[in-house]
């Protein structure tokens, strides 16, 4: 009972900030982005700290204005998950451009789908419905969205576009049935909700991180299509996307070869985007 009057609460709160922040010009949305990440910059030491401790590791330029244009664009990806729940898909795909599709449709002919990685950069959910209002069908792992209050309802928003939202606690088979249906499998590797990670050199240091696309890559065949949705000024995303490893390609490579060379392109991702790299946690405490 309990349970069913907070999702009943935390859907009602979704619905009426996506009428709004759908409702309002862009410019305004940005400039409430704004004044949220600048209170969220005063008032949370911890987030603020954990940033700076990030962009030193990943020897990225570390300053006041550095921290808080990464908080703007944080702040920038929470409202427009709400408004983009509203946003008919000829706006989604007028506002990003793509580049290295190509790599999708390679690997959709080969009939396996494609294990999508990315990182936390841009605009990654945006990235996500980009690519269902091409076509793809789309399986993303997630679990505690936002906060428990709003994961049901965000859960719901995503699958109404057609995003299936897998949880961590069973995604295993799921992921590997989506494969087999030739689907896209989206990851984010530098997240936290892994198991059974393995250390990795990343940004000259050993960090433990997910061997689960390597995994799957190996049990399904599927090739692993890598990349990022960046955020361009006036509204508007560019979305890189580039072959990993091949379909069938990781059938004979070693374990520790393979997790090398995922993460080095990883971390390209990273470093080339290291001012719109949401990460709020201390990246390099282990998890």
């Amino acid at each position: 009972m309990l349970v069913t009057i907070v999702a009943g609460i935390g859907k009602l709160i979704f619905t009426l900030a996506a009428l709004f922040l759908n409702a309002v010009p862009g410019a305004l949305r940005d400039c409430i982005a704004g004044t949220g990440a600048t209170i969220y910059f005063l008032v949370s030491p911890t987030s603020r700290k954990n940033v700076r401790k990030n962009l030193v590791g990943i020897g990225a330029r570390v300053s006041n204005g550095a921290v808080l244009g990464i908080l703007h664009n944080h702040v920038r990806n929470i409202l427009e998950i709400f408004a983009s729940s509203r946003w008919h898909p000829k706006r989604i795909e007028q506002c990003v451009t793509c580049e290295g599709r190509e790599a999708l449709e390679s690997a959709i002919r080969t009939g396996k789908g494609a294990i999508l990685v990315t990182a936390h950069v841009g605009n990654w959910e945006l990235a996500a419905l980009y690519l269902r209002t091409l076509g793809y069908g789309i399986h993303v792992v997630a679990g505690i969205q936002m906060n428990r209050l709003l994961t049901r309802a965000v859960k719901e928003a995503k699958e109404a576009k057609g995003i299936t939202v897998v949880g961590p606690d069973r995604s295993y088979r799921n992921l590997i049935e989506a494969l087999n249906s030739n689907n896209l499998v989206a990851l984010l590797l530098d997240g936290d909700i892994y198991t059974g990670g393995e250390v990795v050199p990343f940004f000259g240091k050993e960090v433990p991180l997910p061997r689960g696309p390597i995994q799957l890559g190996r049990r399904t065949g599927s090739p692993i299509v890598g990349g990022y949705c960046r955020r361009i000024n006036g509204g508007a995303y560019h979305l890189h996307l580039e072959t990993i490893f091949e379909a069938g390609e990781l059938e004979h490579m070693p374990e520790p070869h393979a997790l090398r060379r995922l993460y080095a392109r990883v971390e390209g991702y990273i470093r080339a985007n290291n001012d719109q790299w949401c990460m709020l946690r201390d990246f390099w405490r282990p998890v």
